[in-house]
């Protein structure tokens, strides 16, 4: 499980459009977060690693959206992944180049 802290409580955020998360080793990873989806009630994040060679995208499932600590899951349902990324697909393709 990892958390996410409110962009705007963090004095060394640089852009909005990037997240850290820390995992359950206490291990911080930037992410850029492309989009929230919402699919079956739930929302999810669309990200990607804030890496030089990074092409695939992660989808997580967030908690307490609306609070100032979300939680982000893992999304073990490959069917619920690919459904999510394929509504990101569809919303953004205007935005992105899919191969």
């Amino acid at each position: 499980m990892e958390e996410y802290r409110n962009p705007q409580d963090e004095a060394e955020k640089e852009d909005d459009d990037f997240i850290t998360l820390t995992d359950d080793d206490n291990t911080e990873h930037r992410y850029e977060l492309l989009d929230v989806i919402d699919y079956s009630n739930r929302k999810f994040a669309v990200l990607l690693p804030d890496e030089e060679d990074a092409e695939d995208v992660i989808i997580m499932e967030i908690q307490d959206y609306d609070s100032d600590v979300n939680t982000f899951l893992s999304v073990d349902s490959e069917s619920t992944r690919r459904a999510v990324f394929e509504l990101f697909r569809t919303k953004n393709s205007d935005r992105f180049d899919f191969e």
